[in-house]
């Protein structure tokens, strides 16, 4: 299938090499408005002078594109979604979806419109620890889930300048929504509700909130508490993916570092205590994967911009409430 890769900064080296490696994919062009990043991509990354374009509607239809790949940044992701829309293009787009949740709104609405396949790369998703967790959970290892609690401790984001430093509530935004993915994901079941309290360390570096408590309250009764710390100056237990705890009836799974493990000891005789075996994932990368295996089998895919609307509801709830200092509905977002 061809692809158009719209945007040559920094983030376009993973998803070019992702592209060119994967057997099913040709990249026919490229988009970038920026001199510089143009022949930063010409120099550094190989790419064909002649297949650079400054803009979509720029592309000739003779190249007959399936879809694009949207690696800009997200105050342009509703102009790029339009464009490829209207192209009648398939959309594979960064996360988040959009920067504001009305623009992230019209954008479903626009791709619904023209029945084009629209998936976000949510890609923590896709790691084995999140899919042997919701196939335990499916399964009932530890009966019906009724709280889970996440723990994220990192020093995130510490070049200075940069926007996830200067712009308020990014550390809840850009890691959040990897978190709140994988929180709907793993427990198969929808939030209804966020309550967030934000705030800063005496020796944060970043401008916008970095340290967070946030309660959300799920369809099923199912409570799942956020607890983060962006410029911590010790030790980070878990990397990005944090510590993770699903309390059940028949014990709990852990996410423990990269492991993860099953544990029943309240008046169970033996006392439970095991390491999982991980499942595997789906090659070097599993999103192009499904968004390739969804175009071709003419379906929706995972992670579809509608279904991501969930997660984004979750992120921009729990920033109303940090910043009003009340429960938030997410029906009222």
């Amino acid at each position: 299938m061809k692809a158009i890769l719209v945007g040559l900064g920094g983030r376009a080296n993973h998803w070019q090499s992702a592209c060119e490696n994967h057997p099913e994919v040709e990249l026919v062009a490229f988009i970038e408005p920026s001199e510089e990043n143009r022949q930063r991509a010409i120099k550094q990354r190989g790419v064909s002078e002649d297949l650079i374009f400054s803009d979509l509607s720029d592309v000739p239809s003779s190249l007959e594109a399936d879809f694009v790949v949207d690696v800009t940044p997200p105050a342009v992701h509703e102009t790029i979604a339009m464009k490829a829309f209207d192209a009648g293009l398939n959309l594979l787009g960064e996360k988040p979806l959009s920067g504001d949740f009305e623009s992230a709104k019209r954008i479903v609405d626009a791709g619904k419109k023209a029945n084009l396949k629209h998936m976000i790369t949510q890609n923590y998703r896709f790691n084995s620890l999140p899919r042997t967790t919701r196939r335990l959970l499916d399964a009932k290892k530890i009966g019906d889930v009724a709280q889970l609690d996440v723990s994220l401790y990192v020093n995130w984001a510490d070049s200075p300048g940069s926007h996830y430093v200067t712009e308020p509530y990014m550390f809840l935004t850009d890691m959040g929504i990897h978190h709140f993915d994988m929180m709907r994901y793993t427990l198969n079941v929808n939030p209804v509700s966020a309550h967030a309290i934000t705030w800063n360390l005496p020796w944060g570096w970043h401008q916008g909130d970095a340290c967070q408590i946030i309660v959300f309250k799920f369809e099923n009764g199912i409570v799942a508490t956020h607890r983060g710390i962006g410029c911590t100056m010790g030790h980070v237990p878990a990397g990005h993916n944090g510590e993770w705890r699903y309390e059940g009836p028949q014990g709990t799974l852990t996410w423990e570092g990269s492991d993860l493990f099953h544990t029943h000891h309240h008046k169970q005789n033996p006392q439970i205590r095991e390491q999982v075996e991980l499942d595997g994932v789906d090659g070097p990368n599993p999103v192009l994967n499904e968004f390739i295996f969804a175009l071709q089998e003419d379906r929706q895919p995972e992670c579809n911009a509608e279904d991501n609307l969930k997660s984004m509801s979750m992120v921009f709830g729990a920033v109303t409430s940090a910043k009003e200092g009340r429960e938030v509905q997410l029906s009222e977002l």
